[in-house]
């Protein structure tokens, strides 16, 4: 059988009689192109078996398409939530991203950048990355960048993030009113802004309130269900356990529950517990956990979207998106037993 002929932009643009500007303009995504005509060159492409060559492509624009997405943890479950969302946008724009796994590890973050820059990446996405070292500055300055969750002020570079304060503020206030009054904290990575963010919060709305003596009710760690493991040792040996006790994220929460009822400490008849986040399985019955719900799909979709601007105009002014936060009440909290 002979082999069909490729079909080029010359016949989409033929086939729907529009200029090759225009239908140029349309594959890409650019948005001076209207939604209605866009959707009927993408329409007729997909009709007539049109497939950009993306080398060529590339060498129009003296562009990879490409983004390069760097993440903490991949075994994390709010990773996949965060990269689903640039890849949202990076599909719909043309674009193709790259996953690097750093597991918070600063030398494997350096060479994850380098290896990203030196494959020319159009830009990048850093997801909860390591920001005070001179190597990782360096390098942001080669490449378009968004930060995702972690930012510094040393690093002038378009951010998207959650807002911490409020979501702490809420769900304290909220413990506080079914009767808590000493409560602990298990930290993220101090070195992490968003984790510096969480304690500052939770410090700030305790001496509000008015809670028991919280600063001796602070255990520092990471966002990992080992740390809410050692949280939970720690927490049941002291003299006067809190009776609510919060995870700066979801895998804290997680391991301070096991971690409880391996020492016959019932969750939440004997302490409640909040994570922050809203993973997918925080919503299963038998976990059925109270936590902070994160929109991370959408801070990674926004993320996405700024660093596609960042690449369409460098000189832009720098843009710091920050996303709203909503208590999620489940299970694992419940009203203070006076007896």
């Amino acid at each position: 059988m002979q082999d069909q002929k490729r079909v080029t932009l010359k016949d989409v643009a033929r086939e729907t009689g529009l200029a090759l500007s225009t239908v140029s303009n349309a594959l890409a995504g650019k948005s001076l192109v209207k939604p209605e005509t866009r959707a009927f060159v993408l329409a007729t492409a997909e009709r007539l078996g049109y497939r950009a060559s993306i080398v060529a492509r590339s060498l129009r624009a003296q562009r990879s398409f490409a983004f390069g997405v760097l993440i903490e943890d991949v075994a994390n479950p709010s990773a996949a939530a965060f990269v689903r969302g640039v890849e949202d946008v990076a599909i719909g724009a043309g674009y193709t991203i790259l996953l690097g796994n750093t597991d918070g590890d600063l030398e494997r973050q350096v060479n994850a950048m380098r290896t990203l820059i030196d494959r020319q990446v159009d830009g990048l996405v850093l997801i909860s990355q390591h920001l005070d070292d001179e190597r990782v500055r360096s390098l942001l300055s080669k490449v378009p960048a968004v930060l995702v969750q972690r930012r510094d002020a040393r690093v002038a570079l378009d951010y998207v993030g959650s807002d911490n304060a409020s979501g702490l503020n809420e769900a304290l206030r909220y413990v506080w009113r079914i009767g808590h009054r000493r409560v602990g904290f298990v930290t993220g990575p101090l070195k992490s802004s968003s984790a510096q963010e969480r304690l500052a919060a939770f410090r700030a709305t305790a001496a509000e309130l008015g809670f028991t003596d919280p600063e001796s009710l602070i255990f520092e760690g990471r966002y990992s269900f080992e740390t809410g493991l050692a949280a939970a040792g720690f927490f049941s040996s002291l003299p006067d356990m809190p009776s609510c006790i919060f995870g700066s994220n979801d895998l804290n929460a997680l391991g301070l529950i096991q971690g409880l009822s391996e020492r016959g400490i019932r969750v939440p008849r004997d302490v409640s517990v909040v994570g922050l986040d809203d993973i997918e399985l925080a919503a299963i019955k038998a976990i059925d956990l109270t936590t902070i719900r994160l929109e991370k799909r959408a801070i990674g979709a926004a993320a996405a979207g700024l660093l596609l601007k960042r690449i369409d105009d460098p000189d832009q002014p720098m843009q710091t998106l920050i996303l709203p936060t909503r208590l999620v009440v489940r299970g694992t909290t419940a009203p203070v037993d006076p007896s």
